[in-house]
C-alpha cells in the first residue's frame, strides 16, 4: 500500500502587489501549521517523504508542520511544484521512490485540491464531497492505495481515509 498525503499551505500574507512568490505566511498561519503538524503526529501519519513547493509560503508551512515531529523525514523543495496542474503533480507522485512508503505533497490551489479530487475514487462520500467543495489553507487529505508501487497510483484508484479541515480541528482563532 502506498499513502499519499495532500497538504494546502497555510494562510498567507494577501497579495498586494508583491511578488506572489515571495508571500510568506501570516502568523496565524504559522499557527495553524503548528497545529496540523501536531495533529498529523498524534495520529501516526508523519511520512517518509516530504516535498513542497519552494513558494516561501509553501517552504514555511513544511518547515513549521515537521517541527512538530518527533523524527525527520526527507524533505524536498521543487520549483515545479509552483502554480504546478494535477497533471505535474500526479507526475511528480508517480516518480516518487518506492522506498517512500508514505509521502506528502504540500502545495497550492487549485492543484492540490485538483488532484486529491481526481485520485479519490473511494472513501467516505461527506469526506469527499467536503473536499470537492472546498479545499482550503492548511487543509489535507489522506489517500491510500492498492499497490507498492508509486508508479501504479492512478485517476481514482485513491481510497481518501481522511479529508481534515481546518474547522475539524478547532484551528480557527475567534
Amino acid at each position: 500500500m502506498r499513502r499519499l498525503i495532500l497538504l494546502r499551505h497555510s494562510k498567507a500574507v494577501p497579495h498586494t502587489g508583491q511578488d506572489d512568490y515571495e508571500r510568506a505566511l501570516t502568523e496565524g498561519g504559522r499557527e495553524d501549521a503548528d497545529r496540523i503538524g501536531q495533529f498529523i503526529a498524534r495520529k501516526g501519519l508523519i511520512p517518509d517523504l516530504v516535498i513542497y513547493s519552494s513558494a516561501e509560503r509553501t517552504r514555511e508551512t513544511a518547515e513549521i508542520v515537521e517541527e512538530s515531529w518527533p523524527r525527520r523525514v526527507k524533505s524536498l523543495a521543487e520549483n515545479g511544484l509552483y502554480e504546478a496542474t494535477r497533471e505535474t503533480i500526479l507526475a511528480r507522485v508517480q516518480s516518487f521512490p518506492d522506498t517512500a512508503a508514505v509521502a506528502m505533497v504540500v502545495g497550492h490551489n487549485p492543484g492540490v485540491a485538483e488532484i486529491a479530487n481526481l485520485l479519490a475514487g473511494g472513501g467516505d462520500e461527506n469526506d469527499r464531497l467536503r473536499m470537492a467543495a472546498k479545499f482550503p489553507t492548511s487543509a489535507f487529505a489522506v489517500l491510500d492505495f492498492p499497490g507498492e508501487k508509486w508508479a501504479d497510483v492512478e485517476p481514482r484508484t485513491g481510497r481518501l481515509e481522511r479529508f481534515t479541515a481546518p474547522a475539524d480541528l478547532a484551528l480557527k482563532r475567534a
